[in-house]
C-alpha cells in the first residue's frame, strides 16, 4: 500500500487502485499493437489515472482543510475519497467541498489540452501520456457531475435540495442514472451502461428505506 503526504494532507492508495486502473488501462488499449505496446499504453493509462484523480481528491481535500477540519484522501477502486468529519460542514460549504474536486480536474484537464500547441513533445510516449492526462481528466469531472448518488453531482444535488428534500434527491438521482444507463448501453459504451445500472439500483434501495 502507497502512502505519503501532500500539502500536509496524508495520501493512501490501496492495492486495488492499482488492479482497477491496470484493468481500465488494458482494456482502452486493446487493439492497440503487439503486447509490449498494450502493456505501455495500459502503464502510461495507470500512472496518467493516479495524477488525475489525485487531483480531483486534493480538491475535495484542500476545501475541506479549507473549513480548519481534518482530511485523508485514500484511491480506491474506480475513483477515491476525501475524509471529513460528519455533521461538521454546512449545506453551502457541503457542495463547495463537493464542486471543488471535479473543478480543480477539469481546470487541470483544460490546463494540460490548450498547453499541448506549446509543448514540443518528444516522441509518441509522452503524447499518448499526456492525452491520457487530458481525456482522463475532463472525462472524469464531467461524468462525476451527473447528479447521481454516490457521485459529486449526487452529492451536490443533495446539499443544494437539503435533509427534507431527500426523497427527491433519491428520485432525481435514480431517473438520472436509469436514462444515463440507457444512453450508455445504446452507443456501446457498457462500462458507464453498467455502472448507471448498479447506481440505479443502490438509489431504489435507498429510496424503499424512506417509504
Amino acid at each position: 500500500m502507497l502512502e505519503f503526504t501532500l500539502f500536509k494532507i496524508p495520501v493512501r492508495v490501496e492495492p486495488v487502485f492499482w488492479i482497477t486502473m491496470g484493468l481500465l488501462g488494458f482494456l482502452s488499449n486493446q487493439g492497440g499493437g503487439a503486447g509490449d505496446a498494450i502493456l505501455l499504453g495500459a502503464l502510461l493509462f495507470v500512472v496518467a489515472g493516479f495524477i488525475s484523480l489525485l487531483i480531483h481528491e486534493m480538491g475535495h481535500a484542500l476545501m475541506i482543510q479549507k473549513y480548519k477540519l481534518p482530511t485523508e484522501i485514500v484511491l480506491s477502486s474506480f475513483g477515491g475519497y476525501a475524509t471529513h468529519p460528519a455533521g461538521i460542514l454546512t449545506r453551502t460549504q457541503s457542495f463547495l467541498v463537493t464542486l471543488a474536486g471535479p473543478l480543480l480536474q477539469a481546470l487541470f484537464g483544460a490546463a494540460v489540452y490548450f498547453s499541448i500547441p506549446y509543448l514540443d513533445l518528444p516522441n509518441s510516449m509522452i503524447r499518448d501520456f499526456v492525452s491520457y492526462l487530458w481525456i482522463l481528466s475532463i472525462f472524469w469531472a464531467v461524468l462525476n457531475c451527473i447528479p447521481v448518488l454516490p457521485m459529486d453531482g449526487g452529492r451536490m444535488l443533495e446539499a443544494a435540495l437539503g435533509p427534507r428534500r431527500i426523497k427527491l434527491t433519491i428520485t432525481i438521482s435514480m431517473c438520472v442514472a436509469i436514462a444515463a444507463c440507457v444512453v450508455g448501453f445504446s452507443i456501446g459504451f457498457h462500462f458507464l451502461g453498467i455502472f448507471m445500472a448498479m447506481f440505479a439500483f443502490q438509489n431504489y434501495q435507498m429510496l424503499e428505506r424512506y417509504k
